[in-house]
């Protein structure tokens, strides 16, 4: 029983020291420095692997619009944008270089614009789209990147237009449930 304990109490004691993993410095490059380039996957600044933030900055400088970073040429962390005037527009997570886990963004008015899920590098799970109004425009689910299940559309008023299921890539069910035989030809 001891050991269980001083094992357990061991890993939760590395679990929670981060000291060892890789700090990415304080250093900030923007997006457009002509030293900064992505060669085979990998982000090199001054061709050596890069370290530190990929930032877009306001027109002023003084904001930072979009930060990425970036651990040894690779994408690892939170990533985070935001518009001109400061309100948040997405934040997403990168593990050694793929999105992992949702990937958020919001309309300007702070109503969320999508919410996308994602599982090494590729769309898995339920999927939504938001109107500006804050109603659900589009709901899909993936799985390794590939449309199945259950797709639903939608208008802005909250009707739904679409609804159809897709299992081993093969569509079952209605794509548009509008008539698309005119008016008077019944």
């Amino acid at each position: 029983m001891r050991f269980v304990l001083a094992v357990t109490l061991w890993l939760c004691i590395i679990a929670c020291d981060s000291s060892h993993k890789k700090k990415i410095p304080n250093l900030y490059v923007q997006n457009f420095d002509t030293s900064l380039k992505k060669m085979n996957g990998q982000w090199q600044y001054k061709n050596v692997p890069f370290n530190g933030y990929i930032v877009e900055k306001s027109s002023d400088g003084k904001l930072i619009l979009y930060q990425t970073p970036i651990i040894e040429g690779i994408e690892e962390g939170w990533a985070f944008g935001r518009y001109n005037t400061g309100e948040k527009l997405m934040i997403r997570y990168y593990s050694k270089g793929k999105v992992e886990g949702s990937f958020t963004q919001w309309w300007p008015n702070g109503n969320m614009r999508y919410l996308f899920n994602y599982s090494h590098d590729k769309m898995n799970g339920r999927q939504l789209v938001f109107y500006p109004n804050g109603n659900k425009h589009q709901e899909s689910n993936y799985a390794d990147g590939n449309e199945e299940g259950i797709q639903r559309v939608w208008d802005e008023s909250g009707n739904l237009i679409s609804n159809y299921t897709i299992k081993n890539k093969k569509l079952y069910g209605v794509i548009n449930v509008k008539s698309c035989i005119p008016e008077g030809h019944h």
